[in-house]
């Protein structure tokens, strides 16, 4: 975790390198600082998907959101769709099993197709947990159109998503591969 001044300091080096910094805020203070910051979107995690306070609170600043699907069946999905449609909120879903790491088995890649079948006017994209790269290329395939990975300097790191996080090896690759794909 970061306090406001290094998350500031990460926020202008990603600014300099000419690149989009996002941040997943857990409550209206975390909004507060990133709006603060003048971040262009807010991420949020599967953890707060159906959190409609908070979510109420970031359509008033109408940037754009990004929404990990995660632990909510379709039925909630269709809940919050309806209401940030509602707010006029420029918005897409990425489909996410929230396991670290998330076994193959698990993956449901399919679920991509039934959230673009039931969200035709959105980007439908794919929040991976999975160990390596293969599950973030099969989306790709399938029409996903943001790819959100973990990224570490080191896989020799402790914590508990180092383990499915990518490092600048695999986020080349995913770069490379992705083209092809296209």
């Amino acid at each position: 975790s970061l306090n406001e001044e290094e998350e500031y300091k990460l926020f202008k080096y990603v600014q300099k390198k000419k690149m989009i910094f996002l941040s997943s805020p857990f409550s209206k203070k975390a909004v507060d600082r990133l709006n603060k910051f003048g971040v262009s979107s807010f991420k949020i995690g599967s953890g707060e998907f159906n959190n409609i306070h908070l979510l109420d609170y970031i359509t008033k600043f109408k940037k754009n959101i990004i929404l990990s699907t995660g632990m909510h069946d379709l039925k909630t999905v269709i809940k919050i769709y309806k209401f940030l449609i509602k707010k006029k909120s420029n918005f897409c879903f990425l489909h996410t099993t929230s396991l670290y790491p998330t076994p193959d088995y698990l993956v449901r890649l399919n679920a991509i197709q039934e959230m673009k079948d039931n969200f035709k006017n959105i980007e439908i994209g794919y929040s991976d947990h999975t160990l390596g790269i293969t599950a973030c290329l099969s989306a790709i395939s399938l029409g996903a159109n943001i790819i959100e990975k973990h990224f570490t300097d080191t896989k020799q790191r402790s914590g508990p998503d180092i383990i499915c996080s990518m490092d600048e090896k695999e986020l080349k690759k995913i770069i490379n591969e992705s083209k092809r794909i296209f």
